[in-house]
């Protein structure tokens, strides 16, 4: 009687050589691009903040650069601390950057490459974090030129956990809208305040006056 040899998915996809697309991570997942804000009266500056929602779609100018925002990374690994043999936790995820792919879903045939960018922050194990990103980096904007057309972010952020594990985030999607006539409205300000546009004058972003 023949035996019939049993291998599970992972083995099958090592067998075949195949990958899981995009290496998508269902423990270190990225869930929203937001931008930022004007803080708060009493303080100065913008910040990034986990409850700002995420636009339908984004929209840039790419004549006068590229487009930067946040991106919301959750830790969903366990903090592995265990101090009986005086074991620290090492799933903390510290964010070293973002490899960033772009899909036209319309406009003229431009060729787009991936961009590698750099970002940074430590998400705790069971918590969340925030890293800004140029997800449309000065060279992709400059490519798309004058020319008006949606593109489709596949954004995939790496870095390593505590005990130098290197690891990835699933792939997050964002469409954004490169219009060359876009044009932020400045907001009215009584000195010895002035307008503040937290992320560039060119994109979506939060604005106010400090």
């Amino acid at each position: 009687m023949k035996k019939i040899l049993s291998i599970g998915p992972f083995a099958a996809l090592v067998l075949c050589g195949c990958e899981v697309r995009y290496k998508d991570n269902g423990m270190l997942v990225a869930t929203k691009v937001i931008e930022a804000k004007v803080a708060a009266a009493g303080s100065t500056g913008c910040t990034y903040e986990f409850e700002t929602r995420e636009s339908t779609f984004g929209i840039f100018n790419p004549l006068g650069g590229g487009y930067t925002h946040g991106l919301v990374i959750e830790n969903r690994l366990p903090n592995n601390k265990d101090l009986t043999p005086g074991r620290l936790n090492t799933n903390d995820f510290q964010v070293e950057g973002a490899d960033i792919g772009y899909a036209q879903i319309d406009g003229p045939a431009l060729i787009l490459p991936t961009q590698t960018v750099s970002g940074n922050v430590l998400v705790p194990a069971t918590g969340k974090g925030i890293t800004q990103l140029d997800l449309v980096t000065p060279a992709i904007a400059q490519t798309i030129g004058p020319n008006t057309m949606k593109v489709r972010l596949l954004v995939q952020i790496f870095g390593v956990l505590l005990d130098g594990t290197r690891v990835r985030t699933n792939t997050y999607e964002y469409v954004v809208q490169a219009d060359p006539t876009f044009v932020l409205a400045t907001p009215t300000c009584t000195a010895p305040t002035a307008p503040l546009f937290c992320e560039g004058v060119n994109q979506d972003t939060g604005v106010g006056c400090q």
